[in-house]
């Protein structure tokens, strides 16, 4: 008998054969999502269309918004675009209401399932009817304009009283100020302060308390590239090895920071209702966390921390961009920012506002300043992320007379969608505040369908729980700096969007008070 003597394989060749098995791996995969993929039909980028990989690095790199306006202007507004092997991006304005407003569409695209925000929470859930208990559980008057103002106006405007007290010692110091920075701060306090009872401690101490900010915003880069590239998202973070790249409670930054923050806070909190030394005046959002009820049953554990960590999470530089974008729009827009000083001059002369000004002040007696904070949400929203839905099983979904397969998953883009060129002609990225004014050309339809488009909080069953949070802030913080100061642009800053979320960096300013 002989015996062949058969050498074994050596490191080399076991590495080619693995690089052949992995190229054509890759290759199959590209023929497949080019050209026999249920989405293989629409058109888009062939590089966004073979991996995912593709818009998950656009997004890290800070030029996806950017990038989806392009395409846009490329493929035209009228057509879905495919923007992800299955992802379809319907730039349209007219595609809101059928992707949002669908009950059967309200499961979200598993972009949101890769756990880079924590645990599972309001936000992230991904099952619809889930979803809604947890609104339900959640939600209520508290966080409607009429509980704000009930509850908290009166404590928002002692804080924007310390916001001008601040402010005015830069200026008398001639100092000049970031006020994109300082606003954000603002937003942050606010956030703290409605979630429990006692801010943080921002603007009086002129600082990014606990790294809060800094944190967020370093946790952005590995939510966007976690939740857009699918083999990341759906193999590596599901594997043993998963739990090493995900937040945790350890971390020193990032996401799992702020967990730790969240944490804190819900832990002081019970320890203080178990000695009994716990009272308010008025129920805040950590308390509304824990006494929250899902089917009778209060949350688990796990439960309230995620949603104290959202609370942290979402609700204070979001707001910030908001504040920071008007700021800047008005600041490069001398016309504008004249007649908003106008508008402001003949409101107080007729003694219709207060110090500070109060919501409904700005609500009825500053229509123009409320349309310049519509235009800059319309042109820099602070969320421009991928609001990703599945179309419904076994039908499909037919959005803006397309028929887009089951299994899908289909999305609008803020950015995007509020530079419609059908809704915003003949001008759609220009910064005109009038088309927000009936009575400056837009007839009742146009400002509706506006109104009906704007994406800037979400639409729908899932619109942003805190809208009227951000909205009474912009009300409320905007119109009094613009009164009580007087701004010299240092420097206009940038517009950042990484993770599919927006904040602005170093817009610095003079100040001076105003003397009127």
């Amino acid at each position: 008998m002989v015996l062949l003597n058969v050498p074994e394989p050596s490191l080399a060749s076991t590495g080619a054969f693995l690089s052949i098995v992995v190229v054509s791996a890759l290759i199959l995969r590209v023929f497949y999502n080019l050209y026999l993929h249920p989405l293989s039909r629409f058109h888009g980028p062939w590089y966004a269309a073979s991996f995912s990989l593709c818009p998950a690095v656009i997004s890290v790199v800070g030029l996806e918004p950017h990038w989806m306006l392009y395409l846009a202007k490329q493929y035209g507004y009228d057509k879905p675009i495919r923007i992800a092997p299955s992802l379809l991006l319907f730039p349209q304005s007219k595609a809101i209401k059928d992707i949002y407003w669908d009950s059967k569409c309200n499961t979200k695209a598993l972009l949101y399932g890769s756990g880079a925000l924590g645990p599972p929470h309001l936000f992230s859930t991904i099952d619809g009817s889930e979803h809604k208990s947890l609104r339900k559980a959640l939600g209520g008057p508290s966080w409607s304009i009429g509980g704000l103002k009930n509850n908290w106006e009166s404590r928002i405007d002692d804080h924007v009283q310390l916001f001008v007290r601040r402010m005015t010692e830069f200026a008398e110091k001639n100092q000049p100020v970031i006020l994109s920075d300082k606003v954000a701060e603002f937003a942050a306090d606010i956030m703290t302060l409605v979630s429990f009872t006692n801010p943080w401690g921002f603007v009086d101490n002129s600082r990014d308390e606990r790294n809060m900010l800094k944190s967020w915003r370093e946790g952005l880069v590995f939510f966007g590239f976690a939740g857009r590239f699918r083999f990341f998202r759906d193999v590596i973070l599901k594997s043993p090895w998963g739990q090493y790249f995900l937040p945790g409670t350890t971390d020193d930054n990032g996401m799992g920071y702020l967990m730790r923050q969240a944490d804190r806070e819900v832990s002081a909190r019970e320890q203080r209702i178990s000695q009994e030394s716990f009272s308010q005046e008025r129920p805040d959002f950590l308390q509304l966390c824990l006494e929250a009820r899902m089917d009778g049953k209060p949350l688990n554990a796990m439960q309230k921390r995620a949603h104290v960590t959202l609370l942290i999470q979402a609700g204070a530089d979001t707001t910030g961009t908001a504040l920071g974008s008007t700021l800047r729009f008005l600041l490069t827009h001398p016309s504008v920012l004249h007649r908003v000083r106008a508008e402001l001059a003949a409101a107080s002369n007729a003694q219709a506002l207060s110090t500070p000004i109060q919501f409904e002040e700005t609500r009825t007696h500053l229509p123009y300043f409320v349309a310049c904070i519509k235009e800059s949400l319309r042109l820099h929203p602070p969320a421009t992320n991928l609001f990703g839905r599945v179309a419904p099983s076994p039908d499909g979904k037919v959005v803006d007379g397309t028929w887009v397969p089951a299994g899908a998953e289909i999305t609008s883009n803020a950015y995007v969608v509020q530079r419609d060129p059908h809704l915003y002609a003949p001008d759609p990225e220009a910064y005109r505040p009038e088309r927000w004014l009936e009575d400056e050309g837009s007839s009742k339809e146009l400002l509706s369908e506006m109104d009906a488009s704007a994406f800037v909080f979400g639409v729908g069953p899932r619109v942003c729980l805190g809208k009227d949070v951000a909205v009474m802030e912009m009300y409320k913080l905007l119109p009094e700096v613009v009164r009580q100061f007087d701004f010299e642009m240092r420097e206009e800053g940038e517009f950042v969007v990484v993770g599919g979320i927006a904040y602005n960096q170093r817009i610095a300013v003079q100040l001076r008070p105003r003397v009127e």
